[in-house]
């Protein structure tokens, strides 16, 4: 009986595929995984009449950094969100300095939360307390 070669399956899709599509398959085969972004908010502090947050990139890449100061009442209700960042890129290992101005609250206690998206998985947050007097 005669024997029927084949070629290898990998022969028979690279070139049953157009060029195109090899190229990008051949761009994703050979491209290094990316590295898992990761950042941490260190600090939020009042700083005169507005609140400074610091973010720092852990990561070994840079990272595009979005976030929002929350101000909440000592029952967790959102009072009011001011944009912190829109979009700046950090490079990996730096630490930024956010500056958002704060206005004028009634007397109280509250909460402030700094929440940064960083392009990662998860977001980062730290709060501190604010007490009005």
């Amino acid at each position: 009986m005669p024997r029927l070669l084949l070629p290898p399956l990998a022969f028979c899709i690279l070139f049953a595929t157009p060029a195109a599509a090899r190229a990008q398959a051949s761009t994703a085969l050979h491209s290094p995984p990316r590295a898992p972004l990761s950042g941490e908010v260190t600090d939020v502090v009042m700083k005169g009449k507005s609140v400074e947050v610091r973010f720092r990139n852990t990561g070994v890449q840079s990272a595009a950094i979005v976030g929002e100061l929350q101000v909440r009442t000592e029952d967790d209700s959102l009072l009011l969100a001011l944009p912190l960042v829109e979009l700046r890129v950090v490079k990996a290992g730096a630490e930024e300095k956010l500056r958002v101005p704060m206005p004028a609250l009634p007397r109280g206690r509250y909460v402030l939360y700094a929440v940064v998206s960083y392009g990662g998985d998860t977001l980062t947050a730290a709060q501190a307390a604010l007490e009005i007097r």
